[in-house]
């Protein structure tokens, strides 16, 4: 090779590593065009910066800004529970704050992953409420979003599943398709007559479309008021889930601590996605807080149901500390 390169079998002089490095950190010039001016391939051009690195000549430092730095728990518990990503927020000094701590950190989510031709599934209820307040979007999004189950009874308009995929939709300048059905009937029978329905058949083909998932995780002895005043359930029926072990409900499917929801009669009689179709959706996302709620947001991952998880410091702690 001509010039004053001169290189031996995987070992560069030091002035080499130091041209290369400036080359490439100071002078913010790419590989390829390092290559073209050292007359070396691109791919040593790669080497000669990792021998930099190896060889103290370039030291990379992060200066983290962050005030309270979760980014080695979150790694712990992706880690420990298999998960694609964990994102820990602040435990505010009461739920509400809580609540929009998760709210911001969920909108910031959905806004770095969605992509143009995906349909987004949502559940309901007050955390989920607060996510389309902190978007932050001024171009239209081509993607869809739906309710993974009908209205929630006689509960506050605003935690309802059709309302927070209407409120997701004009906040990304997207569509929303919505369910007209209560979430759930009193009986099997009512419930082959309402998906029977041409309109609510053809949406519930969109459950095997879903890309992301976007879901609250209750526990039936928290979300007790919510529950009865939803008008399905009554403190009678909320005691008989707690007693048969119901720790966690997902888009109102019961389940146990391992994630299990069989046993539970209420399940069938839901107008909504089923367990094993949440199972199937690509990227699904948990979103709960409070420490209380860590057996809940355990069984939810045990069961496979969810493969991100936002969740405040209290209960991710709280999490690391299981067997």
């Amino acid at each position: 090779m001509r010039g004053a390169v001169y290189v031996t079998r995987m070992k560069y002089s030091t002035r080499l590593m130091v041209r290369c490095a400036k080359m490439y950190y100071e002078d913010n010039m790419n590989q390829d065009e390092i290559s073209e001016i050292l007359q070396v391939s691109k791919s040593t051009v790669s080497r000669i910066l990792a021998a930099a690195r190896n060889k103290g000549i370039v030291k990379i430092i992060v200066d983290n800004p962050l005030k309270d730095d979760y980014i080695q728990l979150e790694k712990e518990i992706e880690s420990k529970f298999g998960l694609k990503e964990v994102i820990i927020v602040d435990s505010g000094s009461d739920v509400k704050e809580t609540k929009r701590n998760l709210g911001r950190a969920a909108a910031e989510y959905i806004q770095r992953i969605i992509k143009d031709g995906q349909i987004i599934g949502v559940t309901w209820g007050t955390t989920l409420r607060e996510i389309p307040q902190f978007v932050e979007n001024d171009r239209k999004r081509k993607v869809t979003f739906i309710p993974m189950l009908g209205g929630i009874g006689e509960a506050e308009i605003d935690i309802h599943p059709n309302q927070i995929a209407l409120q997701l939709a004009k906040k990304f300048n997207a569509e929303s398709k919505l369910l007209h059905a209560p979430y759930q009937v009193d009986s099997m029978e009512r419930k082959e007559s309402l998906i029977s329905d041409k309109n609510i058949w053809e949406f519930f083909k969109l459950f095997d479309s879903i890309d992301v998932a976007l879901m609250g995780i209750g526990s039936p002895l928290l979300n007790t008021s919510t529950l009865v005043e939803s008008g399905y359930y009554t403190m009678e029926d909320i005691k008989m889930l707690v007693q048969q072990g119901a720790v966690a409900d997902i888009s109102s499917l019961f389940i146990d601590k391992d994630g299990n929801g069989d046993k539970f009669e209420f399940n069938k009689r839901v107008i909504g996605i089923d367990l094993e179709r949440i199972k199937k959706i690509p990227l699904t996302i948990g979103i709960a807080g409070a420490v209380e709620k860590k057996d809940a947001i355990l069984a939810a991952i045990r069961g496979k149901y969810i493969k991100v998880l936002i969740v405040d410091e209290g209960a991710a702690r709280s999490m690391l500390k299981e067997n």
